[in-house]
């Protein structure tokens, strides 16, 4: 029996608004075009290498923010690439429903979408059987798992998006588990819905987000790519596909007084180009300073595709130089100093912030909200 090549994706989420970017003007829309370039290489691929199967396992796009002009230039890729057939199921995001795309709009000839009506397909000409699992409303796999099975003689494929052995309380993304999968026989099992690049058992392949979509999404990204075989295990490649990357960077402000030195401390461990950042100050702070994370995110714009900066530094409290003050500072912390003496460990720990905000309050006037307290 012929061996099948393919080349397998998932979770493109295509028109994402990206609306925890709006604050940078311009880069939502970037990105929204970064997924279509990111598709558009990986389509590239497959025109070059003509495998038999192009498998895209869930969220192609997202139904409540798709374009027909999104779709049409799906449709117009897909239609470079005759040769190779193009199997598409449903996800939580582009969930099958009566005015879905894949329902509505008129794919090419070599464009197979499985869904409720039709679960499985049958293609003689490689010996290869598909099944799918996509998302319908109401539904979920514990009802539609049992109804499928391989077809004896045949490569069977099965593509689902859901959860792998990750059910949590109530929240059930058509969780399934990986042993009763396995178990049923099916030589290859395309994965879609965790963002993140899994494999299970050497049989079930999770290939993660086309293209990273959030800061819980670090590293390269792409899709994969491999051989089908009746009579072993696939032979299957990762291939890094993405050109944007989110990075999260800790810095320890212990002993930096200013903004401008932390400014030019992430500097020097920034790239410029395709790459976003979340940077986390930590470490102790005096209460003298605290830094603005407002503006040391707007001075890094410049130097990096995105910063947004969050404070979780803690603030070290000098109580007994406190307990000399004159004045207003002075007495209010004598007496808050008296109330923690007496106190347990929980009300030390709360009186020590009513101590911190106090003093901010005196000072400033006005209180910011901190990371923590450190005695």
């Amino acid at each position: 029996m012929k061996d099948i090549t393919f080349i397998h994706c998932a979770d493109v989420h295509l028109d994402s608004p990206f609306s925890s970017l709006s604050d940078k003007p311009g880069l939502s829309s970037m990105r929204r075009r970064g997924l279509m370039e990111a598709f558009s290489r990986m389509i590239a691929a497959v025109r070059s290498e003509k495998p038999d199967l192009l498998i895209i396992a869930g969220d192609l796009f997202e139904n409540e923010y798709a374009k027909v002009s999104t779709i049409s230039n799906l449709n117009e890729m897909f239609g470079t690439i005759p040769d190779t057939k193009v199997l598409m199921i449903t996800g939580n995001h582009d969930i099958e429903a009566a005015n879905s795309y894949y329902r509505t709009y008129d794919w090419k000839p070599n464009v197979y979408f499985l869904g409720k009506e039709r679960n499985n397909i049958l293609f003689e000409d490689i010996n290869t059987v598909i099944h799918g699992l996509g998302w319908e409303a109401g539904q979920s796999f514990g009802n539609r798992l049992d109804s499928i099975s391989p077809t004896v003689g045949m490569i069977n494929i099965l593509l689902f998006h859901g959860d792998i052995d990750l059910q949590i309380g109530s929240r059930d993304y058509n969780s399934i588990s990986s042993e009763t999968v396995v178990s049923m026989g099916f030589d290859y099992i395309a994965a879609g819905h965790n963002h993140k690049k899994r494999i299970y058992n050497d049989i079930i392949y999770n290939p993660g987000s086309l293209d990273p979509l959030g800061f819980d999404e670090p590293g390269r990204h792409g899709y994969f790519k491999g051989v089908i075989s009746k009579n072993s295990k696939p032979k299957v490649e990762f291939v890094a596909n993405s050109n944007v990357e989110y990075i999260t960077l800790e810095l320890d402000i212990t002993g930096m007084d200013n903004d401008a030195i932390i400014i030019e401390t992430l500097k020097k461990d920034m790239k410029k180009d395709n790459s976003l950042y979340k940077v986390v100050l930590k470490g102790s702070k005096t209460l003298e300073y605290s830094p603005d994370p407002v503006f040391i995110s707007e001075s890094l714009q410049e130097h990096t595709l995105f910063t947004k900066v969050r404070d979780e530094s803690s603030v070290r409290i000098p109580v007994e130089e406190l307990a000399l003050l004159k004045g207003l500072k002075g007495e209010f912390a004598r007496n808050v100093m008296a109330e923690i003496e007496k106190a347990d460990d929980e009300g030390k720990q709360i009186l020590m912030k009513a101590l911190y905000y106090g003093i901010e309050a005196i000072d400033k006037g006005s209180i910011e909200k901190a990371g923590g307290i450190e005695l």
